[in-house]
């Protein structure tokens, strides 16, 4: 069951978009779902497993696709969702059965990439916020954002990318430099 929101829950989405279309919203304005923290979703410590954000994620971010108009481009087309990088900040626990808020918007765009921000509340209080940067594929080349966003609301133009977005965006430049650079000292150890 690990594989509920890919296998089970998006296909329905899908399913249900076709026969009944959510209520259409703007490409920066925020969808909001409610969910529950179910038994396969937890750990031992009976809360929501850190993995499991990250599936809910993935379907908060279908939703946006859905209501946002893109996602019959999306299915026709045969684009791929990719994610280039999520940053997590956890801060309370979503235990057994809660019933939890997720909150998906899309923060802006650039030449690449898509900016979001997905956030857990439960009650009013924040439990977790995730940003995600994240594109569509059409075969393996990156769809233009700008031409993703025109094909459902033109003249829509992305906000500025914010600083500790840029900041991030510069963060996962020098972690990746770093792993690569490591990569290739343990390729070259091995060979010797």
């Amino acid at each position: 069951m690990s594989q509920f929101t890919s296998f089970i829950r998006i296909p329905l989405l899908a399913l249900r978009h076709r026969l009944a279309p959510l209520p259409r919203i703007g490409p920066l304005e925020t969808d909001r779902v409610r969910l529950h923290v179910l038994p396969m979703d937890i750990d031992f410590n009976l809360h929501l497993n850190n993995a499991r954000y990250l599936n809910a994620m993935d379907y908060g971010r279908m939703r946006l696709l859905a209501r946002s108009g893109l996602f019959d481009s999306f299915l026709r087309s045969g684009w791929k969702a990719v994610v280039g990088a999520v940053w997590m900040t956890y801060r309370r626990s979503l235990p057994l059965f809660a019933r939890y808020e997720l909150a998906t918007r899309l923060v802006c765009w650039d030449e690449r990439w898509f900016y979001m921000e997905q956030t857990f509340t439960r009650a009013g209080a924040l439990c977790a916020v995730g940003w995600v940067k994240g594109a569509l594929l059409e075969g393996d080349r990156i769809v233009s954002p700008d031409r993703i966003i025109r094909s459902v609301a033109p003249g829509v133009a992305s906000p500025p990318l914010p600083e500790n977005f840029l900041a991030w965006n510069d963060l996962t430049r020098e972690k990746l430099d770093i792993a690569r650079e490591s990569v290739t000292e343990t390729q070259e150890s091995s060979r010797r």
